[in-house]
């Protein structure tokens, strides 16, 4: 089949293919072994109907609908393959010649397909890469962490609140002197300054004395997430129990013993310092491959699809919307606390959206140029990799989900992505830095 090509603007690319006669014929012969096993005709047994005899009952037209579809996708898919394109919509079709007797077929195809994408240098670049360094004061400040983390908060005898301090209150809310949903709660730990409720409630409690009671009379931030309460004088009943204070257990044996990971406060430093600095490292590694990827991405050339970047939009919103169900909340919910349309946040995430997009157009650039690929074995691995992760006795059916081709084509695009990014990260020369350090020096 004769395919011509014609790019528009876009990426727009328009088809003409032409198919001979000859080819038209072995269409219709296509067509006729098809159509054959649906007709009757007297005389002759479902599907052996000849030929001839059909065409003389049903007329030659019964022919042409099959007939057009195998044509149209036929010489469609072979031209992508034939000129390397790779749409990413469906195609508008023109018929521009039917079938005619001794006549060729002739149809057209405009479909967007993927940007050509004009690499800039990718290998050879020099890359600045941080050197973890964990100090004795990064592991002091991780050990008063822990702390916090198991501190215990204790009844104190205090004439008064003070900032700092935890009080242990019952408040009731009131809007125009009546009570609203979510204003009132019983037996309420605050902690004074920490600035979590609305500004003037926590310094109303500040010279509280135990068993006394107060009016605080406040106003909701103009920007509070709920609409309802914005800008709104809200008085609050509020009634001091008991002032807290956070007790920090001390640093020695026993508080290292009771976090069952070392049995002495040497060995806790020793281990925090392991684990701290493999964490550093992890992360130094992960942002040197951001950062190679970064470099390489400013550096190529090409027009983002938009029809790839709403797609990209879809993706995030439904994987936010899918994470905001594991937590019992609907999108609508969520949107409504943060004071946006649909259409606002979608917006907020385009940059994001058009990044990634590019960024999945250059690797695949550098992949098809280094012919980077990945093997069915290779595709295997990963599935048994993953499958550790699973309960043994659900492996099976796992596997056998996995190794379906849609889900493996995923696990292969994955595989593709990860080894192209190796090769950058290879093919890098990393400029180390020293954190908290200003003096940078190439890696040898």
């Amino acid at each position: 089949m004769q395919t011509n090509l014609n790019k528009l603007e876009n990426n727009i690319v328009a088809l003409e293919l032409i198919a001979e006669p000859q080819e038209v014929d072995e269409a219709l012969d296509h067509a006729y072994k098809k159509v054959v096993k649906k007709v009757s005709v007297p005389g002759f047994r479902k599907g052996k109907v000849p030929r001839k005899v059909l065409e003389f009952h049903y007329g030659k037209e019964v022919l042409y609908e099959e007939a057009m579809e195998f044509l149209v996708s036929k010489g469609y898919y072979t031209a992508l393959l034939e000129n390397d394109l790779e749409p990413i919509d469906e195609p508008k079709i023109e018929i521009v010649q039917a079938f005619e007797d001794e006549k060729p077929f002739i149809f057209k195809a405009e479909v967007e397909v993927l940007p050509e994408v004009q690499l800039g240098e990718y290998k050879g670049l020099k890359v600045e890469k941080i050197v973890p360094v964990v100090t004795a004061e990064d592991v002091e400040k991780e050990l008063q962490t822990l702390r916090e983390r198991h501190a215990e908060l204790v009844a104190v005898e205090k004439a008064a609140v003070e900032e700092g301090d935890f009080a242990v209150i019952d408040f009731d809310g009131y809007i125009d002197g009546k009570a609203f949903p979510g204003g009132a709660g019983q037996g309420f730990t605050v902690e004074v300054g920490a600035q979590r409720f609305i500004p003037g409630f926590e310094e109303g409690l500040v010279g509280m004395a135990p068993g006394s009671e107060k009016e605080i009379t406040t106003t909701f931030p103009e920007d509070y997430h709920n609409a309802e309460l914005a800008g709104k004088e809200v008085v609050f009943k509020v009634k001091l129990h008991d002032i807290k204070q956070k007790e920090l257990p001390e640093l020695n044996d026993e508080f290292a013993k009771s976090l069952g990971q070392a049995e002495t406060m040497a060995q806790l430093r020793e281990d925090l310092q392991k684990r701290m600095e493999q964490a550093a490292e992890h992360e130094a590694k992960h942002g040197f491959e951001r950062a190679v990827l970064g470099e390489v991405v400013k550096k190529a050339q090409v027009e983002v699809p938009e029809k790839l970047v709403e797609r990209e939009l879809d993706h995030f919103l439904h994987d936010i919307e899918h994470d905001l169900g594991h937590r019992g909340i609907k999108l609508e919910e969520y949107l409504s606390a943060v004071q946006k349309t649909e259409e606002e946040f979608r917006q907020n995430l385009r940059a994001e959206a058009e990044q990634r997009v590019k960024t999945d157009l250059v690797l695949s650039s550098i992949r098809k140029a280094e012919g980077i690929s990945v093997t069915d074995d290779e595709i295997n691995k990963r599935i048994e990799e993953t499958l550790l992760y699973y309960p043994e006795q659900q492996r099976t059916e796992l596997r056998k989900r996995m190794q379906r081709p849609q889900v493996a084509e995923g696990i292969k695009s994955s595989l593709m992505r990860e080894k192209t990014i190796k090769f950058l990260v290879e093919n890098a020369e990393p400029v180390q830095k020293e954190e908290d350090s200003d003096k940078v020096v190439e890696a040898k």
